[in-house]
């Protein structure tokens, strides 16, 4: 078992949210880095949730939003969002001198609510959740 370093939580679920906040107005390289840093933000955060509640280990980015629909985290319309939008990441790590910004940004936009509301169902799973393991630190 992990133990889950909650101030470590908060920090990350805040920043989601703060990245949110900055995307209508982000262009070239801004934009780049606040989409990248929503998919590795979001699955840090998933991989905590994960680790914490001693569930299953993921094989990818999307079997961490998978399991995390599965032990109901999230609805399975946030999971969709996520998984359109992870589908940037490749372009964003491997393919960063070929990328159509407006369309990216236009993918973002579409799904953002899943990241504006990924705070707030991480923070009632974690306290509704009846099989939890606490393994979280500053409790």
């Amino acid at each position: 078992m992990y133990f889950v370093d909650r101030n470590l939580l908060d920090e990350r679920l805040d920043y989601i949210e703060k990245l949110t906040t900055e995307l209508e107005g982000a262009e070239g390289f801004a934009l780049e880095r606040i989409c990248h840093m929503l998919i590795e933000s979001t699955v840090d955060v998933g991989n905590m949730i994960i680790d914490g509640f001693i569930l299953r280990d993921p094989g990818s980015y999307l079997d961490v939003i998978e399991i995390l629909k599965t032990e109901g985290a999230i609805p399975e319309a946030d999971q969709n969002d996520f998984k359109v939008t992870f589908g940037w990441r490749n372009k964003l790590v491997r393919e960063y001198t070929d990328l159509d910004h407006g369309s990216m940004k236009a993918e973002f936009k579409n799904h953002l609510d899943a990241y504006r509301q990924y705070k707030s169902r991480i923070y009632a799973f974690a306290e509704n959740d009846g099989q939890a393991v606490t393994a979280f630190k500053c409790e």
